[in-house]
C-alpha cells in the first residue's frame, strides 16, 4: 500500500520490515528498490537507506550485481549465536560489583515498563535490550559491548519474532525478575546460572517455534 505522506527514513524501514515479518516478501525473494519505491509511492533514497538498515539488522542481504533478497531463518545462525550472547554477558556479570540499589531500581523500572508497554514488538525489543545491558553496564570493557552489540543485531529478527508473543515476555521478564533477586541477596553465582538459563531458555523457544515442524520461513 502506497505510503501516504512523505515519508521519513523510518517510516519507509517500518513498511518494509512489516512487510518481511508478515511474510509478504518470502525468504530468497528478491528486493528491488526501483520497484519498492513505485509500491511505497516514494522516490528511490529513502528506500534504498532503509534495505541498508534491514540488511545491517539481519533481515536481508546483499550480493554483488543482484541487489538485495530476504534471508531465510537460520537453525545454524540462532545455535552459533545465542550461546555467545550467554556466554560473553554471564561473564560481565560474573566480574563487575555488586549492584548498589539504585542500579537494582533502574533494572527493575524497566522490567515493569516492559510489562506495562502494549504489544509493540519493537519497544519491547528496546527496554529489554535497556536491561541487558544494565545487568553489566559497570564491566567496562568496550570490546564486550561492542561484540555483544553485533551479536544482537544478528539476532534481531529472532528476537522480534519471540517478542510478538506475550506468553514469552512473561517468561522472560519472571527470569529478570530472578536474576535481580539473586543479585539483592548476594547471590551472584545464582544469579549468573540464571542468566545463562535465560538465554539458553530463549534459544530453544525460538528453535522450537520455527524448526521442529521444518518451519524455516
Amino acid at each position: 500500500m502506497p505510503i501516504s505522506r512523505k515519508p521519513l527514513r523510518a517510516d519507509v524501514h517500518k513498511e518494509l520490515l512489516d512487510l518481511i515479518l508478515q511474510g509478504k516478501f518470502t525468504p530468497g525473494q528478491r528486493l528491488k528498490d526501483t520497484e519498492l519505491a513505485l509500491q511505497l509511492g516514494v522516490s528511490r533514497t529513502p528506500v534504498r537507506e532503509a534495505l541498508l538498515r534491514l540488511e545491517r539488522e539481519g533481515f536481508i542481504s546483499a550480493q554483488l550485481h543482484q541487489g538485495f533478497s530476504v534471508k531465510p531463518l537460520s537453525e545454524s545462525e540462532i545455535r552459533d549465536v545465542y550461546p555467545l550472547v550467554g556466554l560473553l554477558e554471564c561473564s560481565a556479570l560474573d566480574e563487575i560489583p555488586d549492584p548498589s540499589p539504585a542500579k537494582i531500581e533502574q533494572l527493575n523500572q524497566l522490567s515493569h515498563a516492559m510489562r506495562q508497554e502494549g504489544a509493540d514488538p519493537l519497544r519491547r525489543i528496546e527496554l529489554d535490550e535497556a536491561w541487558h545491558r544494565t545487568l553489566i553496564a559497570e564491566s567496562g570493557n568496550q570490546h564486550l559491548a561492542r561484540i555483544l552489540d553485533d551479536l544482537k543485531r544478528i539476532l534481531f529478527r529472532y528476537e522480534y519474532a519471540f517478542m510478538q508473543v506475550s506468553q514469552w515476555v512473561t517468561e522472560s521478564l519472571e527470569e529478570h525478575r530472578a536474576i535481580v533477586a539473586s543479585l539483592e541477596r548476594g547471590k551472584r553465582r545464582e544469579a549468573v546460572r540464571l542468566l545463562d538459563t535465560h538465554w539458553d531458555r530463549t534459544m530453544k523457544t525460538i528453535l522450537s517455534t520455527n524448526f521442529e515442524k521444518g518451519n524455516t520461513a
